[in-house]
């Protein structure tokens, strides 16, 4: 019998292709289909009505791409589970989804898939950079995305709970300080979109905790901001992105009694040194540097978050005065989290772990 995890990422070669002629080389002539969604089950037979299938959900979809997660194999089983990423509507997207193939005289015979909505995505590809040619609009829509770019099938935090899809997207905790809760990328008509605010709002009410709402440029309905206000909401300030290509002749100071060292997860006192000076940076309460502190040694201890998450501690005369991150992610450098201690600002300290 052939090996069936050849058969296994033939199926998902297929899925991308979205060419007949390769589906009817890996399928039986009296292969089925079973879907199961959230809202409904769906059966499909023979070959000809499972390709067609198939076919029509892929034709939707623009540079798919697909990833193999995980796999298991018994006897004449296949199971997998596996993620799309493609762009629909303008946005860009991610299928994750199980499915369990039944082989037989070295084909598949029976396909049950499983399939919940989709949700919004970033480039999760490592080896993409985004080319310096992007427009106006794709880049505003690239840093959009970053938001995504965090990998819950990589890592999940000690302590929170999410929902994450095309309407919408919420984060909360048990801490009651507004930045542990929130939601952004709102996706909503303008019927229903009041409605939909006094919801949340009235939801937070009852747990007794703040929140925050991220709203972006693509937030729909148009007047999301003006809605929110009018609902009792009070804008706290803009967040902005900028973008440099390039990062040769820069002309950045430095201070040379300025130390930098990169966090390598050995010393947990240098974690907890870069833990407070970010939690007084931005104003977290003693709860929230509590409730923070176990996902923030988790993943500094975690070699492969420190490939994609850079981390470095300033030192002024050998005392910890500043932290800074550089995250490689989503086919961009983000230069993120950057604190330094308010008594120690004004000394190029931020400018020196920059270079």
């Amino acid at each position: 019998m052939s090996d069936p995890k050849n058969i296994a990422q033939q199926f998902l070669d297929a899925v991308i292709a979205n060419d007949a002629a390769r589906w009817e080389t890996i399928l039986t002539d009296d292969a089925g289909l079973r879907v199961a969604t959230l809202r409904d089950g769906a059966v499909y037979r023979p070959r000809a009505r499972v390709i067609k299938r198939l076919m029509d959900e892929a034709s939707a979809w623009r540079d798919a791409t697909v990833q193999l997660q995980s796999i298991l194999i018994e006897d004449h089983r296949v199971a997998i589970q596996f993620r799309i990423q493609v762009t629909e509507h303008a946005r860009y997207i991610e299928h994750n989804r199980a499915v369990f193939l039944a082989l037989k005289d070295e084909r598949v015979q029976m396909i049950d898939l499983y399939a919940p909505a989709p949700q919004p995505s970033a480039r999760r590809d490592k080896t993409w950079v985004a080319p310096a040619t992007l427009s106006d609009d794709e880049l505003n829509r690239l840093f959009a995305s970053l938001q995504y770019t965090f990998d819950v099938y990589e890592w999940i935090p000690p302590n929170i709970t999410g929902t994450r899809g095309l309407s919408e997207s919420r984060w909360s905790s048990e801490d009651a300080h507004p930045g542990s809760n929130g939601i952004a990328d709102t996706q909503w008509t303008a019927e229903d979109a009041d409605a939909k605010i006094l919801a949340v709002i009235e939801e937070h009410r009852a747990r007794n905790v703040g929140f925050t709402w991220f709203v972006s440029a693509y937030d729909t309905p148009a007047d999301l901001r003006a809605r929110l206000e009018r609902h009792g909401l009070v804008l706290a300030g803009d967040q902005a992105f900028m973008a440099r290509v390039g990062l040769d002749n820069l002309d950045i100071p430095i201070n040379p009694a300025v130390s930098v060292e990169l966090i390598d997860g050995t010393d947990d006192a240098v974690i907890e040194a870069c833990l407070q000076i970010i939690g007084r940076c931005f104003n977290w309460t003693p709860a929230q540097i509590d409730e923070r502190r176990p996902g923030f040694y988790e993943r500094n201890k975690n070699p492969k978050f420190r490939d994609e998450e850079i981390h470095y501690l300033a030192r002024l005369d050998g005392v910890p005065v500043a932290d800074a991150r550089a995250i490689l992610r989503g086919g961009i450098a983000y230069l993120g989290g950057a604190s330094t201690l308010p008594e120690y600002r004004n000394r190029k300290i931020y400018s020196t772990m920059l270079r």
